[in-house]
């Protein structure tokens, strides 16, 4: 081809852009191999600068699973001054009650065999002044004994009463304590999401033309969800304030798991199975039979009935819709806001009721309309 036929095909080449609106300068050249290695270098360093992030932050999280290790063997150590407590009341309300029985024995002896009368008539016939003192000591000595007993009675049921309320100060303090555990734990698997998100984001525009491209995208949509899932089910938690409990004529209605026309589907079985885990100790962390937190048994409980719920109290309270008390039904959950926002849950029962993980007692009934937990209600969901 010669030079003029070149020169035609470019002239007309630059008039058909110029027609169409699209200008020579505007068309992109091609990327070259510098252009496309630079990129790569690039793509490099901010992933292993993502990579870094991530190790740090991951560093930070077994530092704080340490320290919750430290507060579990506090809080371990609370449970058994709390079993020394109770038994130290058993003592001391045994021996109060041994002596009101002899206190009421004295007292009936007294009534029945008109000691009074004798006392006085003791007294009266006393032949001088000596004599008088000395009945009176002899007086004096029998009162002094029943005197001894009252005060020891009045010392003891007061010791009784200080050690009951240091017991549920102690209770208070560990209930307390659990709850910041399992919030400062979801914050960090949060933390650890995001970074992993943007790791993976930057694998993927690396690998754009690699293999694995596709398998780094997946990687990046299921840490985004989790992470959606739980920025969501925070926004929610952090949202819902303590709110006032009532109680219907004093009761609320129990539906017992045989009667179904009013239940969620499935409530009897999540009821049955949740009173089936009690006395199943608290473990932080724990959602097994070996030990429950919170969450950790009411996921479990939901699952035996063939329910899926999250693993932590506020993506639970995320994932649940929210009821009135009075459109509660065994089975639905009940949640509570001690610090700020959810963390703890359990399992709603009827009745002012409900069956959860407690630190202090493990898998057991408890009320929420008096008592600690009537402070901290927050609401009530059906997953």
């Amino acid at each position: 081809m010669g030079k003029k036929t070149v020169l035609k095909w470019v002239m007309i080449s630059i008039t058909g852009l110029i027609i169409l609106g699209v200008s020579p300068e505007s068309i992109e050249a091609t990327p070259s191999e510098a252009d496309h290695s630079e990129k790569i270098t690039e793509l490099k360093a901010r992933e292993e600068d993502a990579q870094d992030e991530l190790v740090s932050i991951i560093s930070v999280i077994e530092e704080t699973e340490a320290e919750a290790e430290k507060l579990v063997d506090v809080m371990e150590e609370t449970s058994r001054e709390l079993e020394k407590t109770q038994e130290e009341i058993s003592v001391l309300t045994n021996q109060i009650n041994q002596r009101e029985s002899k206190l009421d024995a004295q007292v009936r002896s007294v009534q029945v065999s008109g000691r009074s009368s004798e006392i006085l008539n003791f007294l009266i016939e006393a032949e001088s002044l000596s004599d008088i003192l000395a009945r009176l000591g002899v007086v004096n000595t029998l009162f002094s004994a029943n005197h001894e007993v009252m005060t020891s009675q009045i010392e003891d049921q007061e010791e009784v009463r200080k050690k009951e309320q240091q017991m549920i100060e102690n209770q208070e303090k560990q209930t307390l304590l659990a709850a910041e555990l399992e919030t400062k734990k979801a914050e960090l698997d949060e933390k650890r999401l995001e970074q992993e998100s943007l790791v993976a984001a930057i694998a993927a525009e690396k690998s754009e033309v690699e293999e694995e491209r596709a398998a780094y995208l997946a990687q990046q949509r299921r840490s985004e969800r989790r992470l959606q899932d739980i920025q969501t089910a925070r926004t929610s938690a952090r949202s819902a304030e303590p709110v006032t409990v009532s109680v219907s004529g004093g009761k609320d209605e129990t539906v017992s798991p045989s009667s179904s026309q009013n239940s969620t589907p499935a409530s009897g079985s999540i009821v049955t199975a949740a009173h089936s885990l009690t006395g199943v100790r608290y473990s932080y962390g724990g959602s097994s039979t070996s030990g429950f937190d919170c969450s950790g048994f009411t996921q479990f409980a939901l699952r035996q009935a063939g329910k899926s719920i999250p693993r932590t109290a506020a993506a639970q309270f995320g994932a649940s819709r929210r009821l009135a008390q009075s459109e509660a039904r065994p089975g639905d959950l009940i949640f509570f806001n001690q610090s700020g926002s959810i963390d703890h849950v359990g399992i709603y029962l009827g009745g002012g009721k409900f069956i959860g993980a407690q630190t202090s007692t493990g898998v057991a009934v408890a009320s929420f309309t008096s008592g600690y937990w009537s402070r901290y209600v927050a609401g009530f969901g059906r997953p």
